[in-house]
């Protein structure tokens, strides 16, 4: 293969590096590129904190899986019905191209095959499979979700910020990319009440926007904001949100330092 490659061919490897997936040539290059672009660096040490939280989930297997599996095992193996034989075709390096994928497309089709092939042989009933693959989708969406978080910390050209209580005790990561996509990462909120939540609030120069409602017990949430923003705000709301917030910042920050006169009770 080539010895070298752009930026966008190595963001495609990157996650296949993380599994340690790559032949040696593609590892040489991409490791000599991680060692000057920090961005890239946080999206692998991203990936294997995703793939080894994936790795020890814990969950118990259901009741009488294993039981199921030698069952089959015994049984004889039904008649193979194979397709027709597909003539080879060569395989071009724009082929290769256009075969590559993100990590997380191949986690995903990955775990499609495995959950159908497992249906297939153990024959396990509907309404489990879809409750198991409901769970393996939400666990999937939280662990994207953690992993974009830290790529867009990892951009040197990103908006980062800490938010703080008045008293320093409490921490809330805001950080948001150039075209507008940001993620609040809440370090040590308290949780609330099921009636209440925190929301984020954006602050401009004339308005108090309303960012994300994010629950009692927040998590990592994504946001949208285009334009100038002066700081970022978060307060606790009645369950549902706000459109207009009389309430005292629970944690704030301000980019350039708090503007003169500005509050996020004035509207």
């Amino acid at each position: 293969m080539s010895q070298t490659l752009s930026h966008q061919q190595i963001e495609e490897l990157l996650g296949a590096f993380a599994l340690d997936a790559v032949d040696d040539d593609e590892r040489d290059l991409v490791e000599a590129h991680l060692a000057g672009c920090p961005r890239c660096r946080a999206e692998v040490a991203g990936y294997r904190e995703t793939a080894s939280k994936l790795a020890h989930t814990g969950t118990r297997a259901p009741d009488g899986l294993w039981e199921r599996i030698a069952e089959s095992i015994e049984e004889a193996p039904p008649a193979l019905n194979l397709a027709p034989v597909a003539p080879v075709v060569p395989i071009t390096e724009a082929t290769a191209r256009r075969g590559r994928r993100s990590v997380s497309l191949r986690a995903v089709v990955t775990l499609a095959a495995v959950a159908a092939a497992v249906t297939a042989f153990l024959g396990l009933r509907v309404g489990e499979l879809n409750r198991d693959l409901d769970a393996v989708q939400e666990a999937l969406s939280a662990e994207g979700l953690q992993g974009a978080a830290l790529a867009a910390m990892g951009d040197p050209h990103a908006e980062n910020l800490w938010l703080r209580s008045g008293d320093g005790g409490h921490g809330v990561r805001v950080v948001r990319l150039a075209d507008g996509t940001g993620y609040v990462v809440p370090e040590d909120l308290d949780a609330l009440p099921a009636e209440r939540t925190y929301q984020l609030w954006g602050i401009t120069a004339d308005a108090k926007v309303s960012l994300a409602v994010l629950g009692n017990d927040p998590d990592v949430a994504s946001f949208k904001m285009v334009g100038r923003v002066l700081g970022y705000a978060i307060t606790e709301e009645q369950a549902g949100g706000v459109v207009a917030s009389t309430q005292s910042p629970v944690v704030l920050g301000w980019i350039d330092g708090p503007p003169p006169q500005q509050s996020l009770r004035r509207a």
